[in-house]
């Protein structure tokens, strides 16, 4: 009963924050961040604790518990609850204490060409499909799964194609969600020629087809958010049935990868027009995902076994991975590898690191709420960088501050399962490549108004403001 009481407590408080932060700001990007703040962190124990008290859940998460460790109701399993939610709590009462109030009235609207995001995206993802081509070939040869033979060759060329993928769909879908919000976007002037509609189509239908076959649902997810929260707030009033709409047709598609990426390669497509016949239950796939339980897991396992602490180990791997492993190939590991063998997790293995586990790994108790806090000032750093969009400020200050708090929280769900050296991929996939992409898409001589004006004192000049 008390980890019932525990998680029921918890959850209110966590609910009431999200609602204020809300009430004040208005960002739909602070529900849902901190509900995917809340997903993979306590809501998996609800079923635990369901099932390890005698019920019935439905959820089926016991084979983790052996590939991993058994999941026991003790008091390290209390603590967990306890830090975990601790853990989001900080964050909220972070972003409280350091958000600045809302500015209504923002900087005039720059001029986006949709296609330059179009060839840089095509450019990306044909690149990324090269890279894999091999690999594809050879999961069908081998009558395997495109997602398992992919994942068990690695090298130290294996995250580049990841990163292609994420830069061929978050800035298009950044610019599809500012296309869809037209002369009505409060930040974007569209520059639109006739073959941008039908651009994103091929480009995103196409990326939708590779990442179905690799069976990455990471990327997608991403691109998801970033579009929605993108739409959402360019506008003052959005269609959020449309926007529920095009979320509902995102989620039924993750849960097709899901679905199919165990099938091998070669059996794909009979796989598929056998599943035609058979609705895909999306909410079914929300609730049960195994996602919620992997990195739950995560901060029970070290401390059931007692793992010992490697005292400041991720600062001191994420300033090593500033150098690129092609180049040092016996580059440091991140804090996840050290996890994944001191709890006996079956090797060669795909599993989740919490992010709070991560910070807990590097500096005991006290790290999980050193990491709620960081975590907490860069979401508020975004969020109050967006209010403060000036017109004098340079480009790539500007498209940061405002496509920070979006891509932020798009970022959100790979950052929670993975340690603070999670922060390397937040930076670069999810903030300074779509903020990269927007500054050639975006000319801030088009979104200027300059006219010459005499001066007694200093001759003819040009003035005019962004």
């Amino acid at each position: 009963m008390e980890y019932f009481t525990l998680l029921g407590v918890v959850t209110a408080i966590i609910a009431v924050l999200a609602w204020i932060l809300f009430w004040r700001q208005r960002d739909p990007g602070l529900l849902v961040g901190i509900t995917a703040l809340y997903y993979w962190s306590l809501y998996g124990a609800w079923s635990v604790v369901i099932d390890k008290t005698g019920g019935f859940s439905g959820q089926h998460y016991h084979y983790l518990e052996r590939k991993m460790f058994p999941v026991q109701l003790d008091g390290w399993y209390l603590i967990t609850l306890a830090l975990y939610a601790g853990f989001i709590i900080l964050i909220e009462l972070t972003l409280l204490a350091t958000l600045t109030p809302r500015r209504l009235r923002p900087a005039p609207r720059l001029a986006l060409r949709h296609d330059a995001i179009l060839l840089l995206g095509f450019a990306a993802g044909i690149g990324s499909y090269l890279l894999m081509r091999g690999k594809l070939d050879a999961a069908w040869a081998m009558n395997t799964s495109a997602y398992w033979y992919t994942r068990s060759q690695t090298d130290e060329w294996s995250t580049l194609p990841q990163v292609l993928n994420r830069v061929a769909l978050i800035p298009p879908a950044i610019g599809l969600a500012t296309l869809a919000a037209g002369t009505r976007s409060r930040y974007f002037m569209n520059v639109v020629r006739p073959y941008t509609w039908p651009g994103y189509i091929i480009l995103l239908g196409g990326m939708a087809a590779f990442t179905f076959v690799l069976g990455n649902k990471n990327e997608v997810f991403t691109a998801l958010l970033a579009g929605g929260l993108t739409y959402a707030g360019s506008l003052r009033r959005p269609g959020w049935k449309k926007l529920g709409l095009v979320l509902g047709c995102g989620l039924w598609f993750l849960a097709a990868i899901d679905f199919f990426r165990a099938t091998p390669l070669s059996g794909m497509q009979e796989a598929l027009s056998q599943r035609a016949t058979q609705p895909m239950e999306t909410g079914r796939f929300v609730a049960s995902s195994n996602e919620a339980f992997a990195a739950h897991f995560s901060m029970y396992g070290v401390l059931a076994s007692r793992t010992a602490l490697r005292f400041g180990y991720s600062l001191y791997s994420l300033a090593c991975s500033v150098i690129p492993r092609v180049v040092w190939r016996d580059r440091p590991r991140d804090i996840y590898l050290y996890y994944a063998e001191s709890v006996g997790a079956i090797s060669n293995q795909g599993y989740s690191l919490h992010h709070a586990t991560g910070w807990y790994l590097n500096f005991g108790y006290a790290g999980v709420a050193i990491g709620g806090i960081v975590l907490g000032l860069v979401w508020a750093g975004c969020l109050n960088a967006h209010r403060r969009v000036r017109r004098r400020s340079g480009l790539l200050l500007r498209l940061f501050s405002i496509v920070a708090p979006w891509i932020l929280v798009a970022g959100i769900p790979p950052l929670i399962r993975a340690g603070p050296e999670g922060y390397k991929g937040l930076l670069l996939e999810c903030i300074l490549l779509p903020v990269g992409a927007l500054a050639i898409a975006c000319r801030p001589s088009a979104a200027r108004k300059k006219k010459l004006v005499w001066h007694a004192e200093s001759g003819w000049r040009w003035e005019g403001a962004h």
